[in-house]
């Protein structure tokens, strides 16, 4: 049995599900997903779980099950598993090995693919190639089970135009000073010219859909000569359908290491699509992995 631990905002939500996902499918065991955490371990208050109103087929692991994988540690075992984070080369590992927890940083870890099939997963896993193989079904299962009618009457027009998806994030990247700190920079003004006016010189008649938690200020900043539509119909609990949205456009432009904006555009099924993206991820280093983290055939715009 694999277990996922799940934190943080939905699109980190749905890496920890996808490669927690494919881990299980190579073993042919079951996989549960642990969110009894979920407001412990999110560091952004302002982020909510969301997971479960997509299609997925993983049900919440029962405390029973857990502690078989994650028994509860004493003051000396944290410890021993902070050192092993920081030295060992898969991570931390309590009863026989069972728990695994990433190892510092965004960069693929190989290693991944070499835990067995009874694990207790912990981690971010922000690569795509940790479930690449499996892109079908994740398309299937990242699905909403609802739409509202408002929802459902955008994403006609959406699929009926040449849509170009535009994500901006503000929050945590502005207010926070951590976050803005490993994000300036990466994110300009400039690179959202840069990217719409290479939609502009390359699809014929555009019509951009905008979406942020943002919106005000998107309105005042973001000039285009051309259709635009600001998306702005759900509350932050709802943000599973905006992403569903965004991945009903044609093409998306992304909001650097967003991974919201990040699974809109993956998801994107025109086979034609063009989705650009920002050079790097991060100001930080270990952070800073966008071989990993970005599919190869999208294009980059400059900052």
């Amino acid at each position: 049995m694999i277990i996922v631990n799940l934190m943080g905002g939905l699109g980190n939500q749905m890496f920890q599900y996808a490669s927690a996902k494919h881990l299980a499918m190579l073993h042919d065991t079951v996989l549960r997903t642990d969110s009894f955490n979920f407001r412990k371990m999110t560091l952004n208050k302002e982020h909510v779980f969301q997971l479960n109103c997509f299609r997925i087929t993983a049900p919440q692991a029962r405390e029973e099950e857990i502690r078989k994988l994650k028994p509860a540690e004493s003051r000396l075992g944290r410890i021993r598993r902070a050192v092993s984070r920081l030295f060992g080369p898969h991570g931390s590992r309590t009863k026989g090995g069972l728990v695994y927890l990433e190892p510092d940083g965004s960069e693929f870890k190989p290693g991944f693919f070499e835990l067995g099939p009874d694990r207790y997963l912990i981690g971010y896993f922000n690569s795509y190639k940790y479930f690449s193989p499996i892109r079908d079904l994740l398309i299937e299962e990242f699905t909403p089970r609802d739409i509202s009618e408002k929802g459902r009457e955008l994403t006609k027009l959406i699929e009926s135009t040449n849509s170009v998806g535009v994500h901006f994030r503000r929050g945590d990247y502005v207010t926070d000073p951590d976050v803005h700190k490993s994000v300036a920079g990466v994110i300009t003004e400039e690179y959202y010219r840069n990217a719409t006016e290479c939609m502009l010189s390359r699809i014929e008649d555009p019509h951009f859909f905008i979406f942020s938690n943002d919106m005000p200020w998107v309105k005042e900043h973001f000039k285009v000569t051309a259709r635009v539509t600001y998306v702005d119909i759900n509350p932050p609990n709802k943000g599973y359908e905006d992403l569903w949205m965004m991945s009903r456009c044609r093409h998306n432009i992304v909001a650097g290491g967003s991974t919201f904006s990040w699974w809109a555009a993956w998801l994107n099924q025109n086979p034609g699509k063009i989705v650009l993206r920002t050079e790097r991820i991060s100001n930080d280093p270990w952070y800073n992995h966008p071989e990993d983290y970005f599919p190869p055939e999208w294009g980059v715009a400059a900052s």
